[in-house]
């Protein structure tokens, strides 16, 4: 079992930490972190991950606006404005001098406008950037959705005695290949985890080989989107020596091009 591609591709992980796995998958998932302390670990990292995205929910406007708003106002005795007017000509010339006093409460009432508008526009950025993140996370756990019910096959497969796993390794002249093959030899059903294959080119696609008692049979066309997930093939008729991926042209063909031979492994 590939640990790190597991961790990595399989998306159960933050499936289990969701709590979207059913009580089966969770208690499988549950046994290999007691036998592999990395998927414990990944699963710890996702769990402190998902509580600090939770609790943006709960963010509230930073001390430091206020504080910095404030700062900017003075609250000291009030202004006094004169204003040195007309003179009239009295006997005694006097200058009348005009007050005008500024009171506390208003310039209280003025820095609660300017804090209320300033937590405004804060609060505004803040939900701009939480919708973002929240639906970037949204279309994370749609795509996790979609996987979840092949990945759980492929986790009961690991599980099953009646399902044999074979590795499909490169050929020589494509060393970089990696496939499983998850064989359930009760009811003969196949499903396929891409490793590694190249992207075909266009108007080429790979199909999967059986090989047995009667030579080479057809098992299926691989999607052409076949990266992280897990792919059911035909069942396999008889009792199979190896499988085998080669690259045929799109469709498929009745019988295999050995010179496009991709990945092969033995049962």
């Amino acid at each position: 079992m590939n640990i790190k591609e597991f961790i990595e591709t399989s998306g159960m992980l933050e499936e289990y930490v969701l709590g979207h796995l059913s009580e089966q998958e969770a208690q499988g998932l549950e046994c290999l972190a007691k036998t592999y302390p990395e998927i414990k670990q990944e699963i710890d990292v996702i769990s402190e991950s998902l509580g600090k995205y939770m609790a943006v929910y709960e963010k509230e406007p930073p001390a430091f606006l206020k504080e910095r708003i404030f700062s900017q106002m003075t609250f000291d005795d009030p202004i006094e404005v004169v204003n040195e007017n007309e003179e009239f000509e009295k006997e005694n010339e006097t200058e009348i001098a005009i007050v005008k006093v500024i009171p506390l409460w208003s310039k209280l009432a003025l820095a609660a406008s300017v804090l209320l508008a300033a937590t405004t526009a804060w609060l505004y950025t803040s939900n701009n950037e939480l919708k973002s993140t929240t639906l970037s996370m949204e279309e994370r756990l749609t795509a996790l959705e979609s996987q979840n019910q092949g990945n759980s096959a492929l986790l009961a497969s690991f599980e099953n005695p009646d399902v044999k796993v074979v590795k499909l390794n490169g050929v020589e002249a494509h060393p970089e290949g990696a496939c499983i093959i998850h064989w359930n030899e009760k009811d003969n059903s196949v499903v396929l985890q891409v490793s590694d294959l190249p992207k075909p080119a266009a108007g080429k696609q790979y199909q999967l080989w059986v090989i047995g008692e009667n030579g080479p049979e057809d098992m299926g066309l691989l999607d052409n989107d076949f990266e992280n997930k897990i792919l059911a093939m035909k069942p396999v008729n008889g009792k199979p020596s190896a499988f085998a991926i080669t690259l045929e042209k799109e469709g498929g063909v009745p019988s295999p091009s050995l010179d496009e031979l991709y990945v092969i492994g033995n049962v």
